[in-house]
């Protein structure tokens, strides 16, 4: 009965659909292999690609988006994605590509906006070297993560402990802050970006996602995806909810098939689209009375 339906269906390789985490993580290790095979050209890419005041002095502003896919080392990069990973995939699977993608280079931007104002204010004082890599995106990722799924234990190698996701973001922000302060110059760590990448994620779940909800707080329960400006495709689907809801309240003499087909199809395409966050409280009840009428139904066999 179920097996014809769309998101019971395994899906079909379609490379549009191929996940944003993994496109920025293939680009990132393209990017490091390319500066690895011409290390011969370094000075260019410092010149023009990575993050420096002098050259966003020059007009070179490209350099707030191309530094976010060079990185210094193999364990800078190997870090970096596995970050990407860990935390890109939760929160695009939640908010969808464009979020996802949006987040992660308002974050980048705002981390290198950050570490180069930190190093024009000490521009006399100490050298700082150009921005690479791609931790001030991660930063704000780790940011949201740390907002929907704020009590999610996450284990920190090396030690066999597990720590809460938004505590793990306030260990990661302290040390940032006392980064800066104790060494602006970074000492070969961009705590700047890291700290600007880090407020930008936050400042990007409470308004964009939540829609500028005051106060500010890290709620045990997830928080739901922003349900305004959505596309024309996505109004429409919204419209076959609302209907589905309504029709929920007539009386049950409809047959089982034409209970999964009008009231349970429409809630499942939506989780399958937009993530189970997404649904209302009466949604989430016929989904609970579908659950236990289908349950009672195999009881009986």
């Amino acid at each position: 009965m179920l097996d014809d339906r769309s998101y019971m269906q395994q899906p079909q390789y379609q490379p549009k659909n191929q996940s944003a985490v993994v496109l920025i993580i293939i680009i990132n290790v393209v990017v490091f292999l390319l500066g690895v095979f011409t290390a011969s050209q370094d000075q260019i890419w410092r010149d023009y690609f990575f993050l420096s005041k002098e050259g966003v002095g020059k007009g070179f502003l490209w350099q707030f988006i191309t530094f976010q896919f060079f990185h210094g080392s193999f364990l800078h990069i190997l870090f970096n994605c596995w970050a990407l990973y860990v935390f890109g995939r939760h929160v695009e699977e939640s908010q969808g590509k464009a979020s996802f993608f949006r987040l992660y280079f308002i974050s980048g931007v705002a981390g290198g906006f950050l570490y180069l104002v930190i190093a024009w204010a000490f521009s006399g004082q100490m050298m700082t070297p150009p921005l690479v890599g791609a931790s001030a995106g991660v930063y704000g990722l780790i940011a949201v993560f740390a907002r929907l799924w704020a009590d999610t234990p996450l284990m920190i190698f090396p030690f066999p402990v597990g720590v809460k996701a938004k505590y793990l973001f306030f260990i990661l922000i302290g040390i940032a802050g006392l980064g800066v302060l104790l060494s602006p110059g970074g000492g070969g760590v961009s705590h700047a970006a890291h700290l600007g990448g880090g407020i930008a994620g936050l400042l990007y779940a409470f308004y964009a996602i939540e829609g500028n909800k005051l106060p500010i707080h890290f709620p045990s329960a997830p928080v739901p995806a922003k349900k305004t400006r959505q596309p024309q495709t996505v109004s429409k689907v919204t419209g076959v909810f609302k209907r589905a809801t309504k029709s929920s309240k007539q009386p049950p003499e409809l047959t089982e098939e034409e209970f999964i087909s009008r009231e349970v199809d429409p809630i499942l395409e939506k989780i399958s689209a937009h993530g189970i966050h997404s649904l209302t409280e009466k949604e989430r009840k016929i989904l609970e009375s579908a659950r236990s009428r289908l349950s009672h139904r195999f009881r009986k066999r």
